[in-house]
């Protein structure tokens, strides 16, 4: 069983959780228009930190560590070593593992002016991710989970079985983001803010906030010292296989990842933490998907009016908060909320509310198509949820079926060399063209995409005499990669570099998430299982394995397509994908 033995959040409302935990039962935030940050052209509405407030408290607390840390990785440095602190834990221990929750990391970095004195690599999450462990002091690399909005839940999800699997004592989770003139003048681009703190689940809910913070967990299956102690009853991710930045109409893989979750005795259940990003889309979602999940009479809170969307950390933010007010006995309020304006019903109040159920549910949507949900509980595990994820130390096994490599230079099925008419030199379309040609959206598509697209369909339709082969209901869909989405991320920032000619651009904005290219996979062969990218900086056999085998701990999976996904440009780019049979013991 895994608990939680100890957590921080650092935010602009605070450097503790308690002192988080204070500000949301007062109703404070800090979500205040800024006009002309970053020299945007529009005003946008967040909860940011002060000016320097994140160097003054890691020059006050933390100091010198041996190298220069950006603002991103200083904030994750400050919430782990306080987490650490309070669970007692080493974190130059071998047995303590680290994930890394983020959507951007330092994204920011790729404007010349911002941060100069930090080396330019570190645009990538993975050197990131190494500076992060040195500044801990921590011989292990850093596992990066890089799946859009759900990060962060998600993060905790793969820590979870990580434990399981008996590759460490504790796992340190944290998520972080903080804002930046890439990422707000993207989502302006979607026309997704409102100009006023959002409104979760209102009638006249106009769009989202963004936030910035970090927010650590520490995980541990050793038995915790008291019985009011937190540990996971279940969780699980499910794609909407529906479109890559509009949810699902019916709430798809929403209602299926609760269902897998484990949410049929609702009776126990103090509340749901949704999302709430305060979108039109978004919310209605959620409710059709709660509404088919029985939980129309469970209370249901959203935390975005206070926080601001915080990206890579709301996961584990929320997650934390959740588990204060069920401790005082709370359900937290919906700041921001006033009237219902969604379809199905909901139990969600602007006011606390009291509680004596020690059970709730977190669940986040994304990008790319990703939902998860995750169930806790405080005290004995008296719950009925799903406990099959993760919760058996038998190992599924994973048996490959077909592989598929595409480099600028080969093309190869289970080790045969395929022969691609390429008169043109662009390699991708042209295998596009000779085996598929039916799927318009293909155009469209950024590089990392297109590659991830083509290597599908060799995959499932064969060559060389090969056989077809579908791709299961519930197939898991992984890919591990080091540069992300960078090639996307260098081109969207040429469109906001020069004020003079800044077109931000909504096509480009939505391919700077990696995790789209699974999102895609996951439309065309109508997959609703796990989706995810994480983030390694070299495709090396026993970790593509564990990362692999981490999705097949989810009971529901039967396949695994997976493997490395790189992409740099068009004459730069690797994938090595196999489809995998999920074979389980008796």
């Amino acid at each position: 069983m895994t608990h939680c033995i100890a957590h921080n959040i650092s935010s602009p409302l605070g450097w503790t959780s308690e002192e988080n935990f204070a500000a949301v039962l007062q109703g404070r935030t800090k979500l205040t228009t800024h006009k002309g940050k970053w020299a945007l052209p529009q005003s946008f509405v967040a909860s940011l930190f002060d000016d320097n407030a994140v160097e003054e408290r890691f020059n006050s607390h933390v100091g010198d560590v041996g190298l220069a840390l950006s603002r991103f990785e200083m904030l994750v440095v400050l919430s782990v070593k306080q987490a650490a602190e309070q669970a007692q834990i080493n974190l130059s221990s071998s047995d303590v593992g680290i994930v890394l929750a983020t959507t951007k990391g330092n994204v920011e970095l790729l404007s010349p002016t911002n941060q100069p004195h930090i080396p330019r690599q570190r645009m990538l999450i993975g050197p990131s991710a190494a500076a992060i462990a040195h500044a801990l002091g921590s011989p292990n690399m850093p596992h990066v989970v890089c799946n859009a909005c759900i990060s962060g839940a998600h993060a905790l999800l793969f820590a979870h079985r990580l434990l399981e699997m008996g590759l460490y004592r504790q796992v340190v989770v944290c998520g972080c983001d903080v804002q930046s003139a890439f990422i707000v003048s993207g989502f302006q681009s979607f026309k997704a803010f409102s100009q006023a703190p959002c409104k979760p689940f209102d009638l006249y809910r106009d769009g989202l906030n963004l936030g910035e913070s970090a927010a650590t967990m520490i995980l541990s299956t050793t038995e915790p010292t008291t019985q009011r102690a937190w540990h996971i009853v279940g969780g699980a991710v499910r794609n909407d296989a529906y479109h890559i930045s509009s949810p699902s109409k019916k709430g798809e893989g929403c209602f299926r990842a609760l269902v897998a979750t484990g949410v049929n005795d609702a009776e126990n259940i103090a509340f749901v933490s949704a999302h709430g990003t305060a979108t039109p889309y978004n919310d209605e979602m959620e409710a059709k998907a709660l509404h088919r999940a029985g939980l129309s009479a469970v209370p249901v809170n959203a935390l975005k009016g206070i926080y601001g969307h915080t990206m890579g950390a709301a996961g584990v933010l929320e997650t934390i908060l959740s588990m204060m007010s069920i401790e005082d006995g709370t359900v937290l309020p919906t700041i921001g909320f006033s009237e219902l304006g969604v379809s199905k019903p909901l139990l969600i109040s602007a006011q606390a509310q009291p509680t004596s159920k020690r059970s709730f549910v977190k669940m986040l949507s994304g990008f790319g198509g990703c939902n998860v949900a995750m169930r806790w509980q405080w005290g004995e595990n008296t719950a009925n949820g799903n406990e099959t994820q993760g919760q058996s130390k038998a190992l599924p096994t994973l048996t490959p079926l077909r592989r598929v490599q595409i480099t600028p230079q080969e093309v190869q099925i289970d080790g045969h060399t395929l022969a691609i008419d390429n008169p043109n030199g662009a390699l991708l379309t042209a295998i596009y063209k000779q085996w598929a040609n039916d799927y318009p959206k293909f155009y469209k598509m950024d590089g990392l995409s297109r590659l991830a697209f083509v290597a599908g369909e060799l995959l499932t339709k064969g060559a060389e005499g090969l056989p077809s082969m579908a791709l299961d209901d519930n197939a898991a869909i992984v890919f591990v990669g080091n540069s992300g989405s960078l090639a996307s991320d260098i081109k969207y920032q040429g469109t906001i570099q020069q004020a003079d000619n800044f077109f931000p651009s909504p096509a480009h904005f939505v391919y700077t998430l990696p995790n789209i290219a699974t999102g895609e996979l996951a439309i065309r062969h109508n997959v609703h299982g796990e989706t995810a990218f994480l983030i390694a900086s070299q495709p090396h056999e026993a970790q593509m394995g564990t990362l692999l085998q981490s999705a097949a701990m989810d009971g529901e999976t039967k396949q695994v397509v997976g493997g490395w996904l790189e992409y740099e440009d068009d004459t730069h780019f690797e994938v090595q994908i196999t489809l995998y049979n999920v074979e389980r013991g008796a």
